[in-house]
């Protein structure tokens, strides 16, 4: 039970940081993301993918967007006050001897 009552804190912190960032109007500065004109057909109906660029997981450029994004994420959770306090709580609860089958 009190790992359910932590992890509902934790979400609602979170949701609590998202909803003060929308009232201060403060956004956070994503990087641009290019799109492209790749349609695909499919049985007749052309389907446009201006991102399929990004499906290239072994690509510079997919990986320079991805180091950017998460750049922007770490920022972010870097600037939140309690998340040592979460982190701390957390080590505490998941540090427990653990039991396996004999061999």
């Amino acid at each position: 039970m009190k790992n359910y009552s932590l992890l509902l804190v934790a979400l609602l912190a979170a949701g609590q940081a998202s909803a003060q960032a929308v009232v201060t109007g403060k956004t956070l500065p994503y990087p641009a993301t290019r799109k492209v004109d790749t349609v695909t057909t499919y049985f007749g109906t052309k389907v446009p993918d201006p991102y399929r660029w990004l499906q290239n997981d072994q690509a510079a450029d997919t990986k320079a967007w991805v180091t950017a994004e998460n750049q922007v994420t770490q920022d972010y959770l870097a600037k939140i006050p309690y998340r040592e306090a979460i982190r701390t709580r957390l080590t505490k609860l998941w540090n427990y001897e653990k039991y396996s089958a004999p061999r």
